[in-house]
């Protein structure tokens, strides 16, 4: 499915992420180059001097979609040119993104988990958590057994990891994500399962 943009015309999007406050963290766009240069020039611009710091993307039943810019300079852009014999004629993708999605940041304990072209809902689920668990050893402050993994994911998941389709902003296209937010108390966490014996610590000392 394309969604067209709105605000300015002959812009066809087949892929956005928001977080849960509408902002925009990653966009696939295809155009004219015209168009493509216009629209990343609006975003530059103050709203006063014809700027967009927000548009709309509409899907083929006529509803319309929010997505909030933000500070447009944190997005980086990756374009690339369709062949000219393809049925549309000579037209530009572009992807913008939030570098967050890519960049797991281990100071706050936040990771993204993108998965692309996955149309069945079950199967989105399915492809998210198969990264989940991955981000989770990534961030955390103290080591995680692979043998942990069920009884952790169990404990922690629902607080942990946010399921992008599921916010008041859900992803559009075909595409799925989650965002991997580890609390502070995380440490706490592991320590309290350990404590309880839910966590083998015999296995520690194998893997040590």
């Amino acid at each position: 499915m394309l969604f067209k943009l709105k605000e300015l015309s002959d812009l066809y999007a087949d892929a956005c992420v928001r977080d849960e406050t509408g902002r925009l963290m990653f966009l696939s766009l295809y155009g004219r180059d015209t168009a493509i240069q216009q629209l990343l020039a609006a975003f530059t611009l103050k709203v006063t001097e014809g700027g967009l710091d927000a548009f709309h993307l509409q899907d083929l039943m006529g509803q319309a979609h929010p997505v909030h810019v933000g500070d447009a300079d944190r997005l980086e852009k990756f374009t690339g040119k369709l062949p000219r014999d393809n049925l549309f004629g000579n037209l530009v993708h572009l992807w913008l993104y939030d570098p967050a999605l890519i960049r797991p940041n281990r100071s706050n304990r936040v990771a993204w988990v993108l998965v692309d072209g996955v149309d069945d809902p079950s199967n989105r689920t399915e492809a998210i958590w198969s990264h989940v668990w991955g981000l989770y050893k990534l961030l955390s402050p103290v080591p995680l057994l692979d043998t942990w993994k069920q009884a952790v994911l169990s404990r922690t998941g629902d607080e942990v990891v946010t399921m992008m389709g599921e916010t008041s902003y859900p992803l559009l296209g075909r595409i799925a994500g989650a965002r991997v937010r580890l609390p502070d108390h995380f440490p706490e966490i592991v320590s309290g399962m350990v404590k309880a014996g839910d966590l083998a610590l015999e296995q520690f000392a194998l893997a040590a």
